[in-house]
């Protein structure tokens, strides 16, 4: 599976030390350019721990094209933007983004999403972990807020 991943989806599971899940869970990994500069504004070592990605082969730097760019709403972060118009290019499997609006719009133009707490619920899926709730819980204490009544479906829904 061709993905294509947006900041927050990266510093998260950075924070968590779970960027290996990226990895194993799927084939190609697309960081855009505009991402990796929204995440090496903030130097640290989670930053390090991304940048050390684009060494593997699975992961690359892509830059959307100009054009792409143009065709999506100018009110989106860099980052969104960009995910979004290289997930169209090149016809990526799914597009990793948490903000709201940026996954709407990225449903609208036909595009599979998923989000942080999703490729969480991936991996739970397919065994890589063995709790959804601990590293929910984790996500949490560095800093991502979830609703409450979306905590308990999330857990309920796809268990521990």
């Amino acid at each position: 599976m061709r993905v294509i991943c947006n900041t927050s989806p990266l510093i998260l599971l950075a924070k968590i030390r779970r960027l290996d899940l990226l990895d194993q869970l799927y084939y190609k990994v697309s960081i855009p350019s505009s991402v990796l500069k929204e995440v090496e504004a903030k130097p640290g070592k989670e930053t390090e721990l991304i940048q050390s990605l684009l060494q593997r082969q699975k992961f690359q730097l892509r830059q959307a094209t100009k054009r792409t760019l143009e065709e999506l709403p100018p009110g989106l972060g860099a980052g969104e933007r960009e995910a979004i118009a290289l997930a169209l290019e090149t016809r990526a499997n799914l597009v990793a983004l948490d903000d709201q609006q940026g996954r709407h719009i990225a449903r609208e133009r036909g595009l599979s999403v998923t989000g942080t707490i999703g490729i969480l619920i991936e991996a739970r899926q397919k065994g890589m972990i063995p709790s959804v709730r601990c590293e929910l819980d984790r996500l949490i204490e560095v800093g991502m807020w979830v609703h409450e009544v979306f905590y308990h479906r999330i857990l309920q829904e796809f268990g521990e």
